[in-house]
């Protein structure tokens, strides 16, 4: 009896788990020139310099954001103290949305993505189990435990060579960020292929950026230390476990 609780307890926590998503929502915001920018939300001040700014987990409903960039004196730059955009935001539950500043510092809503829960498989656990007889002694075995199977999913394998044929393809690293980043926005990798696509790009920089924006979207981040070996530097290791918190 114990045991069946405990695994009705432990189902019911990682539904809410794998739901949370669903109830919560998610911003993405960049300038028009992609410059760096820093956002406040709410009061709270998240002060990593990004071109693209993300964040998930947030309660819906309206949200006062502020935009920063850098002010700009002849070739030299300031603390991203000049303030482009100051206003609300109003995120529904359960959607991701991307938006830009324009040149006259008025935020644009490009794309709306309403997220769907995550997909949960559950075997109900098979209560017909072989009951074997000992001295009037009686114990049950060859149960079945319950199988569960959680999302997001990795993107499947052929998918994933096709979109790494699609970046190869670019020219520039920029291309190639684009590409990748358009796919990353609608799926889920493995640790393993975040490396293969660091591996495509030219450029250090271009690897450490995709490795940081990637960490969100993979779905075994118990294991990304393993997209060091595509690091050619030390310290873009080091940066990229201060990112994720190591």
């Amino acid at each position: 009896m114990k045991k069946k609780l405990l695994q009705i307890v432990l189902l019911v926590a990682l539904s809410v788990s794998a739901k949370a998503d669903f109830y919560t929502s998610a911003i993405n915001i960049c300038n028009h020139d992609n410059d760096l920018i820093t956002v406040m939300l709410d009061g709270i001040q998240y002060p990593n310099a990004v071109n693209e700014f993300h964040l998930s987990g947030i309660a819906p409903g309206r949200h006062q954001i502020k935009v920063f960039t850098r002010e700009n004196y002849g070739y030299n730059y300031s603390h991203f103290s000049h303030l482009v955009y100051n206003g609300v935001v109003n995120l529904n539950q359960g959607e991701e949305i991307f938006a830009v500043i324009d040149s006259y510092n008025q935020l644009h809503v490009k794309k709306v993505l309403h997220q769907m829960p995550t997909p949960i498989t559950v075997v109900q656990q098979n209560i017909h189990c072989n009951t074997s007889y000992n001295n009037n002694y009686h114990h049950e075995e060859n149960c079945n435990a319950p199988v569960y199977s959680y999302g997001p999913f990795a993107m499947d394998e052929s998918s994933f060579c096709q979109l790494k044929q699609c970046i190869a393809g670019k020219w520039f690293d920029s291309s190639k960020s684009e590409v990748a980043q358009m796919a990353m926005r609608n799926n889920y990798f493995t640790t393993q292929q975040v490396a293969g696509i660091m591996n495509l790009f030219d450029f250090e920089s271009t690897k450490l950026e995709f490795a940081k924006m990637a960490y969100s979207h993979a779905v075994d981040q118990q294991n990304y230390w393993m997209v060091n070996d595509a690091f050619s530097f030390s310290s873009s290791i080091s940066s990229l476990q201060e990112f994720i918190g190591y």
